[in-house]
């Protein structure tokens, strides 16, 4: 059994990890790429479309190593897999993060390397997939907010989707990310695996069959990112190739009223610019609040043609509790857990109050860019400027008897840990 200062050691300790995007890798995944369409004409079949115009990513190249704290990567996992749709987001904001509290091993002498536990390396194939899936997409988060500055996410099936919307929430989605909501985009495809270095190139080649392109009618800068994590008994490495897209421009009536228009396999083009920045910045701001159990606020922010769809599936308001920290006053929701060794597990998810009372429905110019002074995207400078070199803060609590733990991400949501004994 754990003791506190098990816990303490297992989810605050940094430690090491590598991203990894060189020539070398660029080439490797070529070389499946090349095998794959030769498997197809031996098989007198035509390839799949694949984006073989691949470069390195230049902050990451040839590698770059970095530390993150556990409690950090499982923040971000409560946070990207949070659906828009608040149906029963209480428990999807917190499921993930209550499954993986066990998963990393902890500090032993000087080894420092983020690594899974023996037991997580032992479950069943099934449940070692779903574990990659999600780690994979909680780290494909953090390295977006820690290195691009992109707090504002949703799911890529949800921005090119046209009506109906479906409902169900995919366990590996592609992220459209925001760095700028008028300007640079990118479009994220995550992966994850236990398995090898090859199985990696393997799953970074299927990205550049599935991550979709995306053409802006104003010509923005998008960038499409595979971000495959590769979780060995070594330690932890990330791998990230960027497809460069190549697609010819076409300019469409910017009065056009559908957001998208599928123009080829796994292409689309943004043919309203106005609705489909509007549209994302709405389902940004409901992902958000659903992670902070806002269900009711998290519908008002959507797009008007959802919301009475959607009212149907809120339950009934999880109690609000409000903390204080040293980087300001947070809302949200608890959730407490009685483990069968003798442990009291509460966790917190919240948004910092002062983001939280500027999500309102913002008004959009004819270019579909936010009118100015209609609205706030982002915690104020006083809040993000603490974060330093950062995206994610971590502050500690502990006495004899229980822990008390938090993880503050830059995007201004909050997950605070609180372990004690029974």
């Amino acid at each position: 059994m754990p003791t506190l200062n098990d816990w303490l050691n297992t989810l605050l300790t940094e430690r090491e990890i590598k991203i990894i995007s060189s020539s070398d890798l660029i080439d490797k995944v070529r070389q499946k790429q090349s095998q794959r369409s030769q498997d197809f004409v031996d098989h007198s079949k035509l390839p799949p479309p694949m984006k073989y115009n691949l470069t390195p990513v230049p902050i990451f190249s040839p590698s770059a190593t970095t530390c993150i704290q556990p409690i950090s990567l499982l923040h971000s996992i409560g946070r990207i897999t949070t659906p828009h749709v608040p149906n029963l987001a209480d428990l999807s904001s917190t499921w993930a993060i209550i499954r993986y509290l066990w998963a990393f091993e902890p500090v032993q002498g000087l080894e420092q390397q983020l690594l899974l536990s023996s037991i997580a390396r032992q479950i069943d194939f099934h449940q070692k997939q779903l574990l990659s899936d999600e780690i994979g997409m909680g780290m494909a988060y953090y390295i977006m907010t820690e290195f691009f500055s992109t707090t504002e996410v949703i799911d890529v099936s949800i921005a090119l989707q046209e009506l109906p919307v479906d409902l169900q929430y995919s366990t590996s989605p592609d992220f459209l990310f925001f760095e700028d909501l008028n300007r640079k985009a990118f479009v994220v495809e995550c992966k994850g695996n236990q398995s090898s270095y090859p199985a990696t190139i393997d799953q970074l080649r299927r990205g550049t069959e599935q991550v979709p392109s995306l053409i802006f009618q104003d010509r923005r800068k998008v960038t499409a990112l595979v971000v495959a994590t590769c979780m060995l008994g070594s330690g932890t490495s990330i791998y990230i190739v960027d497809p460069v897209d190549d697609s010819d421009y076409e300019k469409h009536d910017d009065d056009y009223q559908r957001k998208t228009e599928k123009i080829g396999p796994n292409r689309w083009r943004v043919t309203n610019d106005r609705l489909f920045t509007s549209d994302s910045i709405l389902f940004s701001r409901a992902k958000t609040l659903s992670y902070a159990g806002a269900d009711t606020e998290a519908i008002a922010q959507l797009p008007s043609i959802y919301q009475e769809e959607w009212t149907k599936y809120v339950r009934k308001p999880l109690e609000e509790t409000k903390i204080r920290t040293k980087l300001g006053d947070f809302s949200g929701v608890r959730d407490i857990i009685q483990t069968i060794d003798g442990f009291r597990v509460e966790i917190y998810r919240g948004i910092l109050e002062e983001l939280r009372e500027s999500l309102y429905i913002p008004s959009f110019d004819e270019k579909g860019r936010a009118e100015k002074g209609s609205m706030r995207i982002s915690p104020s400078e006083s809040f993000t400027s603490q974060f330093k070199e950062k995206a994610y803060y971590t502050e500690l609590d502990e006495s004899k008897t229980q822990i008390e733990n938090r993880s503050i991400c830059q995007d201004g949501t909050i997950f605070q840990l609180t372990i004690s004994e029974v």
